[in-house]
């Protein structure tokens, strides 16, 4: 054993520098060093997996991965604890604080590690299980590359430029992995070096204490939670819970048990001057603390808007918003010392209000999050002045279209990944969000978390044009030149599809493009996609027949190139239809058939959608996507039905929405609104839609009807109680009936207004009652002028009409 690790040692010492990188590897990290030498090892049909050295018996978790792997090329493997064989893979963990090799270039972290191969033999040292387990993974992508079970024979000696590594995981909007597609996730992290998992948190986890919050909502139970992290631990990945304490609270505070805690009815941030909050909030994190052993806890806390608009206004004017901000920080750190755990938070309202650095305790992790691709972030150099420790963290950009936005997210991720090493960062952390029902499969996210674990490991090894071919190649387990190229091509810009204008009424004017997609017109993008996706859709095909893992993912994107198909026919039906709508001439007969032609196709769609869906989240949330297919399937079914009955009109809500004027130059925050209207016979029914801008509460004949308080946010779930659709024909009767509305609107540039549309049915006629500058209009507001006319002004948002007949409510465009 002593000769065997003498002459290891003394070849590895004379060969180990920087400059003498040589003929290349694919295995992504890229490691640090890497030295062809002469020679190969032949792998035997029978090997030996050696453990050695004094934790041995840890690895053994390492050993049966590598087991599995040398499975896959028809290597049987034994693995035994013992002295290293000549011929054998030997596993070998020294002491923390050796050195693997005498005149290493740095010393190494626990995470560094050497891999040999010689002709007599393959070893893996460090000096941590974590060091041995990545070693093994490098191995394992070397041996899924080796021709005839030979491998040649090199030195690695590789570590890792961040000490922490991962990413966060939106499962709160949408898509919450079932427990398969949880251990999936970390075993990929694993393969590629990464040491994080941060599940994004904001009302999907169980609580014993509050029992309504999750439900119906794919929440993780207890039992899930200790599973994940007890199998998150073999793979030395640490489950820190991104959880938040003030703000994005919105799908809580939207519910009628909960609203009591929030700054405003409809705020999506915590009330910060009521003890009762405090409690609510201790009594959260007491449990959410005991599930997830991590030392750290992230406190979320971003984008906290709603803070001093509200309730704690008084406390804002008599300090200051960095001071409400700060104290409520020093509150929740409290809490979570309490607890034993160190805090982590979101850094961009600090970023806002720099003065809060003064008083924020030194060892909160701060996450300094831009997604936007810049050359550099100065906001790096702010924290590190300050002395904090802090992570940069880019994103995946999944949250708007199909397919990531690479074209974003790889620059992204480079360039505040360097800013971060240059200004002493401890790690990267790559998000991915799952803004309004999170369409967009997290699946194909791999290729940007692989992306962001090859830059925070050997950042000055990042070269895109190697790091696809050997990520996809690794990924596919297929060497193809083809699936790059398939990547281009879905992620052209071209061929991506934004959600928003998926889903858009098709009479609606199409929208206008995100400062990130390019300014052409619909028929470039038709025009694109009919001479790009067939080579794409051939590629697929090929690929298949040659890959050896993740096919899966291949179907997912032909998905997405049926879907790219679909909407081109969408398009193509827009045109003819806005053309209708303009009065021009237009083949009713072919436009019907493509209007059904559309209805088939989605109607396909939805259900690969929902299929795909099943196969790696749980079911909770798929119904609000499936009712985005559904509701455009009837968009199109009313449109046929009203060419047929020559009626086509605009989609949009007929109904104004109308505020109050307090003078000739502004309008009023605080407003109340009446109607009067007289019924000849009490009705038979009566459907009514009411939505506020943005807390609107509804009186008919003096007894309250319902409220809307729920506003506009990143949350799906909150847009269906931005609306109500209620049956109010029972506060109805025969004779003079009056609606009154009461609105709040709490933000800075807000003002109350609302919107209202009802369809009364009595004596065999249809009344309509729409919110209309015949409404009077008061406000208790001082300087308002008394009871006066509602004047009417244009919301920012477009409304279609809802239909009564279906009763189908209205939708808020995006």
């Amino acid at each position: 054993m002593k000769r065997f690790l003498f002459l290891l040692i003394a070849c590895m010492t004379y060969n180990f520098n920087l400059q003498a990188q040589s003929e290349d590897i694919q295995v992504v990290p890229y490691p640090r060093i890497v030295n062809r030498q002469a020679g190969a090892f032949r792998l035997s049909p029978a090997i030996k997996i050696v453990l050695s050295g004094p934790n041995s018996s840890k690895n053994r978790f390492a050993a049966e991965l590598l087991k599995q792997a040398l499975s896959t090329i028809k290597v049987e493997a034994t693995v035994s604890e013992g002295q290293p064989e000549k011929g054998s893979i030997v596993l070998l963990e020294y002491a923390p604080g050796s050195r693997l090799v005498s005149k290493s270039p740095v010393e190494l972290n626990e995470e560094g590690y050497s891999l040999s191969v010689s002709k007599d033999g393959i070893s893996i040292q460090s000096t941590s299980g974590k060091g041995i387990l990545y070693g093994v993974m490098t191995l394992n992508q070397i041996l899924d590359r080796s021709r005839d079970n030979t491998l040649s024979a090199l030195e690695i000696l590789d570590w890792p430029d961040m000490k922490m590594r991962g990413i966060s995981d939106d499962i709160s909007r949408g898509q919450v992995p079932n427990l398969d597609e949880f251990k999936r996730i970390i075993r990929f992290l694993a393969r590629y070096k990464m040491n994080i998992y941060m599940p994004y948190i904001e009302d999907v986890l169980r609580f014993d204490q509050y029992p309504a919050i999750g439900q119906n909502r794919g929440a993780l139970t207890k039992d899930e939670v200790k599973e994940l992290v007890a199998y998150a631990k073999n793979y030395y990945i640490d489950i820190i819970p991104a959880f938040q304490t003030l703000g994005h609270y919105e799908n809580l505070l939207s519910q009628e048990e909960f609203v009591k805690y929030a700054e405003f009815p409809g705020a999506a941030s915590l009330n910060v001057s009521s003890d009762s909050t405090y409690t609510f909030l201790n009594n959260l994190l007491k449990e959410a603390t005991a599930l997830f052993p991590s030392e750290y806890f992230n406190m979320g806390a971003d984008e906290t808007y709603d803070v001093g608009l509200g309730k704690s206004r008084h406390l804002v004017e008599e300090s200051s918003m960095a001071q409400v901000h700060l104290k409520h920080y020093l509150k929740v750190y409290d809490m979570l010392k309490g607890y034993g755990k160190k805090v982590m938070m979101y850094g961009d309202i600090i970023l806002s209000h720099p003065e809060i650095l003064e008083g924020l305790p030194k060892d909160i992790t701060v996450v300094d999050w831009h997604y936007r691709p810049d050359a550099a972030y100065p906001s790096t150099e702010v924290f590190a002045k300050a002395g904090h420790p802090y992570l940069v963290s880019p994103t995946v950009w999944n949250y708007s279209s199909n397919f990531p936005v690479n074209e974003n997210a790889i620059p992204n991720i480079r360039y505040i990944t360097e800013s971060g090493l240059k200004n002493g960062a401890i790690g990267m952390i790559n998000s991915n969000w799952g803004d309004y029902g999170g369409e967009t499969y997290k699946e194909l996210n791999d290729y940007g978390y692989a992306w962001s674990a090859q830059c925070a490991w050997n950042f000055k090894a990042s070269n895109e044009a190697k790091f696809s071919h050997d990520f996809l190649t690794d990924f596919y387990g297929t060497d193809d030149a083809r699936l790059a190229s398939l990547y281009e091509t879905i992620n052209s810009p071209l061929n991506q599809v934004v959600w928003h204008e998926v889903f858009r009424h098709p009479l609606l004017p199409f929208r206008d493009p995100s400062w990130w997609e390019p300014k052409v017109s619909p028929v470039v993008k038709i025009s694109w996609m009919k001479s790009t996706l067939p080579t794409a859709k051939s590629i697929i095909n090929d690929v298949k027949a040659s890959a050896k893992s993740n096919k899966d993912q291949l179907d997912l994107i032909s998905f997405l190139i049926r879907l790219d198909e679909w909407y081109q026919t969408k398009l193509n039906t827009q045109f003819i239809l806005q053309d209708k709508l303009q009065g021009k001439d237009v083949d009713i007969k072919s436009l019907n058939s493509m209007i059904d032609g559309n209805i088939a196709e989605l109607s396909k769609l939805k259900g690969e959608f929902a299929g795909n869906w099943l196969k790696y989240y749980k079911k909770d949330n798929l119904n609000m996507i499936e009712d985005k297919f559904t509701r455009l399937i009837s968009y199109f079914t009313e449109t046929k039905q009203q060419l047929a009955n020559g009626t086509l009109k605009a989609p949009q809500i007929p109904s104004e929405w109308i505020y109050c004027k307090v003078n000739d130059t502004t309008f009023a925050k605080n407003a109340s609104f009446t109607k009067t209207f007289t019924l000849n016979e009490k009705p038979s029914s009566a459907l009514l839609q009411l939505l506020g801008d943005t807390y609107a509460r509804l009186f008919i004949n003096g007894q309250y009807v319902d409220e809307v308080y729920a506003k506009r946010s990143l949350s799906l779930l909150v847009d269906y109680r931005r609306i109500k659709f209620l049956d109010v024909t029972k506060y109805l009767k025969e004779g003079e009936n009056t609606i009154k509305v009461e609105v709040q609107n709490f933000l800075p540039k807000g003002f109350a207004g609302f919107n209202l549309m009802a369809e009364v049915k009595a004596g065999g006629s249809t009344i309509e009652i729409l919110s209309d500058q015949s409404w009077k209009a008061e406000s208790p507001e001082k300087g308002a002028q008394g009871m006066g006319t509602a004047v009417k002004r244009d919301y920012p948002f477009i409304v279609t009409a809802p239909d009564f007949e279906t009763k189908r409510p209205s939708w808020i465009e995006r």
